[in-house]
């Protein structure tokens, strides 16, 4: 090879790994970073893109010069030169492909390790997922909230579970995602270092409603997050039944798929319950408002409203609610 396709390549080198620093530096396709470990796996989307892009104009580059030097010539209808190969290149274009994947899995590896970094006194937060809605429980505060709130600048230890299907907690603006399993507790700590109000989705196809099972986020500070608890141990006890429905029906998910203006509940999945109280004992010839309402939420495939789908309305209501739940919803039901 000579000198002057030595330095040739030396230059295409150096413009390609230049245009890689800079897509690294600059391109930013996330969501903005809003923890700890967001700003980890930012670093490592960035060097990726920069790698990504690297090699990406190299083929394409190298694709598009050897169509062009090497296209066919008009009136040219003789064989192409017979090349035997080249042993160096074929190496060449080994080895170097298995570093990059070597320096990728090392670095992926230590971002995984860092992120994962336990602190000795986190905030502990029991995330539960259900058929379609998350409820967050702060077990050292004897807390239950369907939104989150967390203090900023202090690690969080989630332990996900679910009540029924395999969901996904996923928090964009944190980088995290975990699956919660039926039966199985799955851990994991985030750092937040931005106030705010962030989106909770459910990144596991759940049902029917898998798309209304969004929560929110609320990041704040040391001092509001304390009063912020305090507050809802004084909310702990109802001022009224019908304040304990409106939460049940939150809690246990019924406002991602019925509509109920009372409780702001657009969910077009079911039938709207705007009346209910009225309409229900109307229904099944027998059975009053109270039973009607009782056996659809312990037997959801009772009485399936014509034009609406059987099959999704978690069946277990009868495991999870309390009797005196049970009897708060309908009470409150029985209101509207």
């Amino acid at each position: 090879m000579n000198l002057r396709r030595i330095v040739t390549l030396v230059v295409l080198a150096v413009v390609l790994i230049g245009l890689g620093v800079l897509v690294a530096s600059t391109v930013n396709l996330m969501p903005e970073e809003a923890s700890v470990q967001a700003q980890m796996v930012d670093r490592l989307f960035r060097l990726l893109m920069g790698i990504a892009t690297v090699i990406f104009v190299a083929v394409e580059g190298a694709l598009v010069y050897a169509v062009v030097r090497f296209r066919r010539r008009a009136g040219d209808d003789t064989d192409g030169p017979a090349v035997h190969g080249s042993t160096t290149l074929e190496a060449v274009w080994t080895a170097i492909p298995a570093l990059i994947v070597i320096v990728i899995a090392f670095v992926s590896f230590r971002v995984l390790a860092a992120s994962a970094v336990r602190e000795a006194e986190p905030v502990v937060v029991e995330v539960v997922g259900r058929q379609f809605t998350w409820e967050f429980r702060y077990p050292e505060a004897d807390v239950t909230s369907t939104e989150l709130h967390l203090p900023v600048d202090r690690q969080v230890r989630f332990e996900i579970t679910s009540d029924d299907v395999i969901h996904s907690l996923w928090i964009p603006e944190f980088r995290i995602k975990q699956d919660a399993t039926p039966g199985r507790v799955a851990e994991m700590v985030i750092t937040p270092t931005r106030l705010g109000r962030f989106p909770i989705r459910c990144a596991e196809l759940c049902g029917a409603a898998h798309a209304a099972m969004t929560a929110e986020v609320v990041v704040e500070s040391g001092e509001e997050f304390a009063a912020w608890l305090e507050g809802q141990r004084g909310a702990g006890l109802p001022v009224s039944p019908g304040d304990l429905g409106r939460r049940l029906f939150s809690q246990y998910g019924c406002n991602a798929c019925h509509t109920l203006a009372d409780a702001v509940a657009a969910g077009v999945v079911g039938p709207s319950l705007d009346g209910i109280g009225a309409a229900a004992g109307s229904f099944v010839p027998g059975l009053d408002a109270r039973a009607y309402l009782e056996q659809s939420i312990l037997d959801p495939e009772a009485f399936v409203v014509e034009g609406f789908p059987s099959g999704v309305m978690p069946p277990n209501f009868g495991d999870r609610l309390t009797g005196e739940e049970l009897q708060a919803l309908v009470d409150y039901l029985l209101s509207q």
